[in-house]
């Protein structure tokens, strides 16, 4: 029996130092038939051969040499990964009259943009990428809210969890580009809105239950104009905005927890902007769709809330207003749906239609985009590398009229989202990752 001590070894109670390898030495006092001059006694007193000790420490030695952990060092290839090379759709836009639509892809940290008509047939290939901007120049993150100004033929990105930054880009970027503006926004920003007539733009903030209203051009560490904060709002958790610029409103589509309110003490992340506001506790909501006007500020109440259980809303994500039929649409991530209301509603009043069910192909939608001119509604699936087109007017199980896919249809999506920890577990052989 062997064992290894502090730079010493134990065998079987012969115990030898690396400094003095031997312990107790001595010449044998008597004759011994073998060779007295080979005997020593070890510690505890027994009379051993000191050449046959030093054949087990040599066979010992080269086993403990075999067995020994080296350790890692340099650029060295992991052993097997778990990784999704496509795309994964979060935030969509559709611009009808320079014909294409953007989308925010959190997986690759990117943005890609594609043509606005773009595979016409079901086809399971994947579908041609018009541009991606993606690279380190980009300051793309954790990215999920999209906005395209069609005049000036701009996208606008928010990051989420991360990087704390809206980016904005020509529609003719791509690759490493760097952006024609970065603006530094609150913590957890989602949603971003844009008013061409008011020439301002809005953030949801996620942190602080809150919308932040920015000069169109806001660069840098521009302060907002003004923002929108409060537990009157009724907003919480919010994500998916949309500004009405011909009713002069905003749409804000609330998860429900609402994390209460603290002063701002110039830390850091503080979940309120104001120091005069008084601290208060969070408390866990329905889910929402809020309305207010396009000047609203402070801690403003709601001019209408879809809130409820005949709304059906659950985790509402990207949101978007049809003008023009005077509705409003809603990605329902929590039961691969979605939502539409009349834009006017509010209490606790259904939908006017649903999307859903499996010939939907409705997969973890993130968001809508709402094309007037074209008559059809664009929704971005996180699920299964796919957007979907349907006609304005469908609902129920319909199946959508064209599919862009970012991935060919067999390929399997890893569902990571902003993956933060990894964990094992033993017992069914399973690695968990929470998102």
């Amino acid at each position: 029996m062997a064992a290894m001590i502090l730079g010493s070894i134990i065998l079987s109670g012969w115990h030898f130092s690396w400094a003095d390898s031997i312990v107790a030495q001595e010449e044998c006092p008597v004759a011994y038939q073998d060779d007295p001059s080979c005997m020593i006694t070890t510690t505890s007193g027994e009379r051993v051969c000191v050449d046959d000790v030093a054949v087990r420490l040599e066979a010992f030695t080269e086993q403990a040499n075999r067995d020994a952990v080296k350790p890692l060092g340099g650029d060295i290839p992991a052993v097997r990964s778990i990784v999704d090379p496509h795309p994964a759709f979060v935030g969509v836009a559709v611009d009808p009259i320079n014909d294409i639509v953007v989308m925010a892809d959190t997986n690759r940290k990117s943005v890609v943009s594609y043509d606005r008509n773009l595979s016409m047939s079901k086809s399971g290939e994947t579908s041609d990428i018009r541009r991606q901007i993606i690279g380190r120049e980009t300051n793309i993150g954790f990215v999920a809210g999209v906005a395209v100004d069609p005049a000036r033929r701009e996208l606008y990105a928010v990051n989420n969890d991360i990087e704390d930054t809206m980016m904005v880009w020509s529609y003719d970027s791509e690759g490493n580009a760097k952006p024609s503006r970065l603006l530094a926004v609150p913590h957890q920003a989602w949603g971003v809105a844009l008013s061409p007539s008011r020439n301002e733009i809005a953030i949801s903030i996620e942190l602080q239950s809150a919308i932040v209203i920015y000069r169109r051009e806001a660069i840098g560490l521009e302060a907002p104009v003004r923002y929108l904060r409060g537990a009157q709002t009724g907003m919480a958790d919010p994500h998916g905005i949309y500004w009405d610029d011909k009713n002069n409103e905003l749409a804000v589509a609330n998860h429900g927890n609402f994390r209460g309110l603290l002063k701002n003490t110039g830390m850091g992340c503080e979940q309120v902007a104001a120091s005069n506001v008084p601290d208060e506790g969070g408390q866990f909501q329905p889910p929402s769709i809020t309305s207010y006007p396009a000047t609203a500020k402070g801690d403003e109440k709601p001019l209408r809330t879809i809130q409820g259980t005949r709304t059906q809303l659950d985790w509402p994500m990207g949101i978007d207003v049809d003008a023009a039929h005077d509705e409003v649409t809603v990605a329902n991530n929590g039961d691969n749906s979605v939502l539409i209301f009349r834009r006017t509603a509010t209490g606790d009043v259904a939908p006017l239609r649903a999307l859903r069910g499996p010939r939907t192909g409705i997969n973890r939608p993130m968001g809508v985009s709402i094309d007037p001119k074209n008559n059809e509604i664009w929704v971005s699936n996180f699920g299964d590398h796919t957007a979907l087109v349907f006609a304005r007017e469908a609902s129920g199980n319909a199946a959508p009229k064209r599919i862009i896919r970012s991935a060919p249809a067999s390929a399997p999506s890893t569902g990571f989202g902003n993956p933060m920890a990894v964990a094992y577990d033993s017992k069914r052989e399973q690695i968990l990752v929470p998102n």
